[in-house]
């Protein structure tokens, strides 16, 4: 993160960017989530589900002001249910250094992202691990233009109707913003959740008793740096 600080400030010198904006942040967003297959199990025993959910988030046009989400909150439908304790953990403190090291069955899907800072736009990569005490570990690692090596940490706690939980994600300052008026937009993050472990093959998540024939998701996001509040949701068929 040193170098990627370094080389976001020459930026800002050479560009002059780095002066507050005074309009309010008001990004364009959606949310897309999609359960498969769309037939239901029990609540003792969910049917298998990989669940895919993908955000995007408009970057700021030239001259308007710059901003990066500083907690996302991914409210999930009370027809999913979540295996967590079933599965090995791997703490973020080992995911960072090395994942190579997590246990085998502690990785419980995958995902793309985009980030934009000054500019530049950088494509992510993105490897999640069930983390100890409902925690999950989502690795992000990219190489161009900078090199970024990073853990963000979400934690899955219980949620009210029409939802049943809800993961909540707090972004680390620095990533927020790498150096003094440089913030760096997360324009989209795609996660897709489908482990399964043990000889009854539990799934992470799974799909309960669906009445109503769908599943509601919705995001929540606050922004720096003003504490806008924004708010999307969608739904996702079962049957």
């Amino acid at each position: 993160m040193k170098k990627l600080a370094i080389a976001v400030t020459g930026a800002l010198a050479l560009t002059g960017i780095g002066a507050a904006v005074s309009a309010a942040v008001d990004p364009e967003i959606s949310m897309q989530a999609s359960v498969t297959p769309v037939s239901h199990g029990t609540k003792k025993r969910p049917k298998k589900a990989k669940l895919v959910v993908k955000l995007r988030t408009t970057a700021p046009a030239a001259g308007e002001t710059p901003f990066a989400a500083s907690e996302t909150v991914v409210h999930l439908g009370s027809e999913l249910i979540f295996n967590p304790s079933a599965f090995k953990t791997c703490s973020k403190a080992v995911v960072e250094a090395d994942d190579r090291n997590c246990p085998k069955g502690s990785r419980v899907g995958s995902g793309k992202a985009q980030g934009i800072a000054l500019g530049a736009v950088e494509d992510l990569t993105v490897r999640a691990y069930n983390g100890p005490n409902g925690k999950l570990e989502l690795l992000v690692d990219g190489s161009t233009p900078l090199p970024i090596h990073e853990v963000i940490e979400g934690s899955l706690s219980g949620d009210s109707a029409p939802y049943g939980k809800k993961l909540t994600v707090k972004v680390p300052d620095h990533l927020q913003q790498p150096a003094p008026g440089a913030y760096a937009t997360l324009t989209q993050f795609d996660t897709t959740i489908n482990a399964i472990v043990g000889k009854k093959k539990k799934p992470y998540v799974g799909l309960g008793p669906c009445k109503d024939k769908k599943i509601s998701f919705k995001v929540d996001y606050k922004y720096n740096p003003d504490g806008t509040s924004k708010s999307t949701e969608t739904t996702s068929p079962c049957k």
